[in-house]
């Protein structure tokens, strides 16, 4: 059995975004988290959370870089197999999808980013595909050992992918996409 590290994006002090209503990011990758923890844990793995409640990781207000390495060395001092990070995307309201990020060169992270994408697009999503960090420098996919990737579910910024994430069963949805890719690279 695989051991995963599973980071819900934001927390406390630093809620992530903010939809046109006011769910905020931090709320939504938790419970999706949560969700993906339990049925991990249901089938024989083990999970180590980067947190499991709205309390800072390293310490309230700690900059952005020691806030996501404290998520890093969670990840690392545990020896994981895979690291997932969970997040909400957020533009303006138009924008709308899913997109799953890895780090620029692997291979390990690059294979699961892609199971990850055609496994959460099956929720009748828009692709936006696999992106690197060639394009973006995404601080816990370079500073992470194991393969990781951190997926951006749908766009809390778009009043109708808002909706959706409002929703538990949308969030089990997720949750189990994400699960069902973790299972595939095992």
């Amino acid at each position: 059995m695989a051991k995963f590290c599973i980071d819900p994006g934001h927390v406390g002090s630093d809620s992530g975004a903010v939809g046109p209503p006011g769910l905020m990011e931090k709320d939504v990758a938790l419970a999706v988290a949560l969700q993906l923890k339990g049925m991990l844990e249901g089938g024989g793995h083990e999970v180590v959370m980067t947190r499991d409640s709205d309390i800072d990781v390293g310490y309230a207000y700690d900059s952005a870089t020691v806030e996501l390495q404290a998520r890093c060395d969670i990840s690392n001092n545990a020896g994981v197999d895979y690291f997932v990070s969970i997040h909400c995307n957020a533009a303006c309201p138009e924008a709308h999808g899913s997109e799953t990020w890895c780090s620029d060169g692997s291979e390990r992270g690059t294979a699961l980013a892609q199971i990850f994408d055609s496994n959460i697009v099956t929720l009748g999503l828009t692709d936006r595909g696999v992106k690197t960090t060639a394009q973006e420098r995404l601080y816990v996919l370079i500073h992470t050992n194991a393969p990781a990737v951190l997926v951006e579910t749908v766009f809390i910024s778009n009043p109708e992918e808002e909706q959706q994430l409002v929703d538990p069963a949308f969030q089990a949805q997720l949750a189990g996409a994400i699960f069902n890719g973790l299972l595939q690279v095992e």
